[in-house]
């Protein structure tokens, strides 16, 4: 009676080859539950930036050296003939997969350069841009964005580091066009110190804003990278508020109200709030009635 010999892929035993899939699929499990354990610990104790990168780099540590060891040691894995063969490997990777190496560069230099962190505000240029965003998390290879309205926008890397990325949570304070509209015939005087009027009366707009936020905003300017672009910690008046005339038409006449806040996140509600209190007050003057010129009687 023939026995048969062990069924061998690539001179390897069937059922070893089976034990490195399991073993790899161990090791998936073990890095990420490393990486969700650590996080844990680490939440509340350090920035959560600095959790995400420690865990991250010990997750993929450990499936990396699961790998490694499950390929040593159960497929007779030569690490000689492996390193003599990255050559020809490295040529073929490089054309196939040019994208996923350029975006993992670029991860490397967003943790090493911090251009964008952690639960910032910002804007990435493109086409077309993605508009005010909150940095919600970031991986090797992608970064995750969260627009005002929740949708969830995937962004390479190598978009962060080649594109313009406009901060907002860095320079602390956002300057808010606020459009508004007026009949051509009101008194474009009263309207403007009307405009102004509400503005410094709103709590969140600067520079006539609660000594919470006052202060708030003037420790943004005693911050080491406010230092190199050389602010010299000015006053809160440079943040006064403006109305400058937009465009003039037949009927209308359009103006731009600029204003600065520091609740970045309240955006929208703090352009609603303000736009109700100048409406509010125009219409106790009769200034949003467009009124018709008055016409002579004809005299007989």
């Amino acid at each position: 009676m023939q026995v048969s010999g062990p069924v061998l892929i690539g001179g390897v035993p069937l059922d070893a080859v089976l034990v490195f899939f399991f073993a790899l699929i161990a090791s998936l499990f073990l890095g990420n539950l490393v990486y969700l354990l650590l996080r844990r610990v680490l939440s509340g104790r350090v920035s959560r930036g600095t959790a995400r990168w420690t865990a991250a780099a010990l997750q993929y540590a450990v499936i990396i050296g699961g790998i490694y060891a499950s390929a040593r040691y159960l497929l007779d894995f030569d690490p000689t003939a492996f390193v003599a063969s990255l050559g020809i490997l490295g040529i073929v990777i490089a054309f196939s997969s040019r994208q996923i190496i350029q975006n993992v560069l670029a991860g490397i230099l967003i943790t090493i350069n911090r251009p964008v962190r952690l639960d910032e505000w910002v804007i990435v240029s493109g086409r077309p841009p993605t508009g005010l965003c909150r940095v919600r998390d970031l991986s090797l290879t992608t970064t995750i964005l969260q627009e005002l309205d929740g949708g969830l926008i995937l962004v390479p890397n190598s978009d962060i580091i080649t594109r313009k990325v406009i901060s907002y949570s860095r320079a602390g304070l956002m300057e808010v066009p606020i459009p508004l509209a007026i009949p051509a015939t009101a008194d474009l005087a009263r309207v403007q110190e009307i405009a102004l009027a509400a503005a410094h009366d709103h709590p969140l707009i600067f520079p006539r804003v609660g000594p919470a936020e006052r202060s708030a905003a003037q420790n943004l300017f005693d911050l080491p990278y406010m230092g190199r672009l050389n602010f010299d910690s000015p006053g809160l008046t440079m943040f006064e508020p403006r109305v400058q005339v937009s465009s003039v038409r037949e009927d209308w006449t359009r103006l731009t109200v600029r204003a600065w806040i520091r609740q970045i996140p309240m955006k929208d509600s703090i352009v609603s709030e303000y736009l109700d209190a100048v409406v509010t007050r125009l219409k106790a003057e009769d200034l949003l009635i467009e009124k018709k010129p008055e016409t002579e009687p004809r005299d007989g």
